[in-house]
């Protein structure tokens, strides 16, 4: 008698164990799952790589991770001077030849110097003979590229803005407005107002540009319809990530956990596991009626387990999923129990 009830005993520990291995590795790689993906929505979402040059359907609404060298298509153009540029941004920089008065520990002296701003002379020491101009005729500027694309996406005037860097760049004049040209010379790849430029007097105006260069950078953004945009109510960041050369996701975002490994596998291997350890199970509680219905139940109730358990670890972060899961695993349950029903019942 008892060496007949052994192997009974060994089914059911062994499909208990099966079983209990089965939900720990699915409790894990859900609970990394959701970890991962809570981290990333503080940035807008899972990142997914850009896979081929351009947007795709699969890609539109998510995260994507782009990298190389911006075009443009459309340049920046500063409308004032008539001045454009093949950058991301182009700035321009007003300066007036003025007055500075330095203070020396009480000891004042004054120098004229190119100021991009109006240096107010009324609260000098000795303005009456170092007046300057009230008001800067017209004043800086920034402009961005009118149309501009990474790998096949357009971007956004917001991330566009965001473009890094800034050095001197010498504009083409030939398309210089002519009120404009009659009322400076070109000095140096500037524009100046001054009769004798190695010698300025107070009041000219120096007029130059800068520009955000055309350099390598990795983007991640949100792909709304081809356009890459910042993502909409993030808690850190701006919505986008931007940096200079070629990054992978954890370079641009620290704070992540490492990325799930291949998590779908870890679900199967799961299910797998479940079911083995169901048929283990049910074979030894049962073994007659175990034997008919077998491979059905074991594999009604790996389904019921891992849908379950899934289903109520994600119902607080996802309703929507963790309801579809709850609803596969009292389906199989219910399927299960009518085909087991129904075969011991016509036995």
């Amino acid at each position: 008698m008892t060496q007949d009830r052994r192997p009974a005993t060994w089914k059911l520990l062994g499909g208990s164990l099966l079983l209990l291995i089965a939900m720990a590795m699915l409790a894990s790689n859900e609970s990394n799952v959701m970890t991962y993906r809570a981290a990333a929505a503080r940035h807008g979402g899972v990142v997914v790589e850009a896979t081929r040059k351009g947007p795709t359907k699969g890609n539109d609404g998510d995260m994507v991770r782009v990298t190389g060298t911006p075009s443009v298509t459309k340049p920046a153009v500063d409308p004032q001077f008539g001045i454009r540029a093949n950058v991301p941004i182009l700035w321009r920089v007003t300066e007036m030849f003025q007055w500075r008065e330095i203070d020396y520990g009480g000891s004042v002296s004054y120098e004229l110097q190119w100021v991009d701003h109006p240096v107010d002379s009324s609260i000098f020491k000795q303005r009456a003979r170092h007046r300057n101009p009230s008001a800067l005729p017209f004043g800086g500027g920034r402009y961005l590229a009118g149309d501009m694309q990474l790998d096949g996406f357009k971007l956004s005037p917001a991330i566009v803005s965001a473009m890094p860097g800034r050095t001197h760049v010498t504009p083409d004049f030939s398309t210089l407005q002519p009120n404009m040209a009659a009322s400076f010379r070109v000095v140096k790849g500037t524009l100046m107002t001054s009769e004798d430029p190695s010698s300025p007097q107070l009041g000219d105006l120096r007029v130059s540009w800068r520009a955000a260069p055309l350099q390598e950078i990795t983007l991640i953004a949100r792909n709304r319809d081809g356009t890459l945009v910042p993502a909409e109510g993030v808690e850190d960041g701006p919505g986008f990530e931007l940096q200079v050369g070629q990054h992978d996701v954890l370079d641009m975002q620290p704070d992540l956990p490492p990325r799930p490994w291949l998590p779908w596998l870890w679900r199967v291997l799961s299910l797998v596991l479940a079911v083995f350890g169901a048929y283990a199970l049910l074979r030894g509680v049962a073994a007659s009626s175990a034997r008919r219905a077998g491979p059905v139940a074991a594999l009604g109730v790996g389904i019921a387990l891992i849908c379950g358990l899934g289903g109520v670890m994600w119902i607080t972060r996802r309703a929507d999923l963790g309801g579809i899961l709850l609803g596969v695993a009292v389906l199989a349950l219910a399927v299960t129990a009518w085909r087991m029903y129904e075969r011991n019942g016509a036995s």
